[in-house]
């Protein structure tokens, strides 16, 4: 198995703007639907509610496993 520590959060916005944040290690939606992307425990990034419409997280810490 590969191991790597990548990780990236990509955040698209409700004008179909995609934004990455390869060095993000946690994201947080609060309760009013706010998006924080945090890099350790500290925000780096944050979407409004009404500014963000969809997020992904494509982990790539573990290559594909083998049988």
């Amino acid at each position: 198995m590969t191991e790597s520590s990548a990780q990236t959060v990509t955040v698209r916005t409700v004008s179909g703007q995609e934004l990455s944040y390869p060095w993000a290690t946690s994201i947080r939606v609060d309760r009013q639907g706010n998006l924080r992307v945090m890099r350790g425990v500290r925000q780096r990034a944050f979407h409004p509610c009404a500014e963000w419409a969809s997020y992904t997280v494509e982990n790539l810490r573990c290559g594909p496993l083998k049988p």
